[in-house]
């Protein structure tokens, strides 16, 4: 039998705030709930009576109690009303995911460390601190989301993408001297979506590619479920050893070369214009594609040379990436190249995902438009120079040898160079301390001699971590 319903609720409400009625009236239910003043199984007065006894519209409580349904709060019973559902430790207790104990190891780097809140340290990851990110930026072009008719947030969007952001796009690349126009450009669900949409496109099983070495963890794993021959080309500081490409084109006449210009993951390097140079040179001499990967371009100098610029898109396919500058969990990327190339492309699109979000698309041309993004962009580019030359330095008094010297970008990648452990042994008990590590050979297409690490310049500043490596 349910309990006697309250008689007298009092809910103390603000109408010279900027937060909305409901909002205050959902909050002020949770909060008694979760205080034990309403308790499991009790009846909540009803809509009218709550309206009148505060002064508000019967809407405004209705909203609030079905906010407070779909939080699991209050069970909502026909014909009877509203009521305090049961809580953990009252009507046997919730069950709760405990992750099992990881083993650090790729898949682990691909899947569950998204997920995995139990380390405080994240040395390894792959996205950046919350408080980088243009939050303000994003918060605004929400609101101006909602604020849109209701007609441009149903339905599907446009198979090649929204029309407007893609036209932002083309102005972007113009602005590294590089003419294309709306219809060589297709948006994807981020830039691994758009690695794979070319991978599906343009390759078989049982074509050789060639990929940097060490390189992007993802596509590595990409390349080899599509069944393809993989080849590593060595990365060097000042791009990819061109004299070792050659030869292994020579060699193996890859249908596609997969590189990062600038700022690559995981070494943080960048391409110099001789290395690009000679790319494109040995491209056009053994007739293979180059897939420029190039999602950290915001974030690297106004010198660093653009393949798809310097070849026009002719070998030569772009892809782009707002999850390093907006916000990851977006997933806005993109592609262009040329036009035939790009109606394939979508049609493998269409085939597996359908249209992308183009309320997201939305967000995300309304963050480049609204005023704020470059000056973002400036800020944090500082900010990563700043965290990457002081990490390095604190790296080589711990006992590991940066790569290169701090060009900016999200990573630093170091070496231990007299280990007598392997990076997984140094992982794995860098793990039990509370340290989460990104080992080298995740990167490589081969276990690497040396111990190396990426690590991300935004969380691996911790006293604990250069503790952690002088200890060994």
């Amino acid at each position: 039998m349910a309990k006697p319903q309250r008689q007298a609720l009092q809910l103390d409400l603000q109408r010279n705030t900027a937060a909305r009625l409901v909002e205050q009236v959902a909050d002020g239910l949770a909060q008694l709930i979760e205080g034990g003043e309403l308790r499991s199984g009790e009846r909540l007065p009803s809509v009218r009576q709550l309206a009148e006894s505060h002064g508000i519209g019967a809407s405004t409580v209705v909203e609030a109690y079905e906010q407070l349904v779909a939080r699991g709060m209050l069970l909502a019973r026909r014909g009877a009303g509203f009521f305090v559902a049961a809580r953990a430790g009252q009507n046997g207790a919730r069950a709760v995911f405990t992750p099992h104990e990881p083993v650090i190891d790729s898949a682990w780097l691909l899947s569950e460390m998204f997920a995995d809140e139990r380390v405080p340290i994240k040395a390894g990851c792959g996205w950046l601190p919350g408080k980088w990110l243009n939050d303000e930026g994003l918060h605004q072009a929400e609101r101006r989301i909602i604020r849109s008719p209701g007609a441009q947030q149903v339905g599907y969007g446009h198979p090649f993408g929204y029309a407007p952001l893609r036209q932002l796009i083309a102005q972007f690349l113009g602005h590294w001297a590089l003419d294309v126009a709306i219809d060589q450009v297709l948006t994807t669900h981020g830039a691994t979506q758009a690695l794979d949409l070319v991978i599906r496109t343009m390759t078989q099983p049982g074509d050789t590619v060639m990929i940097d070495d060490p390189g992007y963890c993802n596509l590595i794993a990409m390349l080899r479920l599509a069944g393809l021959n993989v080849i590593g080309v060595p990365r060097v500081p000042g791009g990819v050893d061109t004299d070792m490409l050659e030869t292994l084109a020579r060699a193996h006449q890859p249908k596609m070369f997969f590189t990062t210009s600038v700022l690559q993951n995981p070494t943080g390097t960048s391409y110099t214009p001789a290395c690009a140079m000679r790319v494109l040179q040995s491209a056009e001499r053994h007739g293979f594609w180059v897939v420029e990967d190039d999602i950290f371009r915001e974030l690297g100098q106004a010198t660093d040379p653009m393949l798809a610029a310097l070849d026009g898109l002719q070998r030569v396919i772009y892809v782009g990436s707002y999850s390093k500058t907006i916000a990851p969990s977006l997933r806005v990327g993109y592609v262009a190249c040329q036009r035939d190339l790009a109606r394939q492309i979508v049609h493998t699109k269409m085939v597996l995902t359908l249209t992308n979000s183009e309320i997201n698309e939305r967000l995300v041309h309304n963050v480049l438009t609204e005023g704020h993004h470059r000056r973002h962009v400036q800020t944090l580019n500082a900010t990563l120079l700043n965290a990457q030359s002081t990490l390095n330095a604190k790296l080589a008094e711990a006992g590991l040898t940066p790569f290169t010297a701090a060009r900016g970008g999200m990573f630093t990648w170091a070496t231990l160079e007299d280990s007598k452990l392997s990076a997984r042994e140094i992982a794995d008990r860098a793990r039990q301390k509370g340290i989460w590590l990104a080992p080298g050979d995740f990167f490589h297409l081969a276990a690497p001699e040396k111990a190396s690490f990426r690590f991300n310049v935004g969380y691996a500043d911790a006293p604990e971590l250069f503790e952690f490596f002088r200890s060994l």
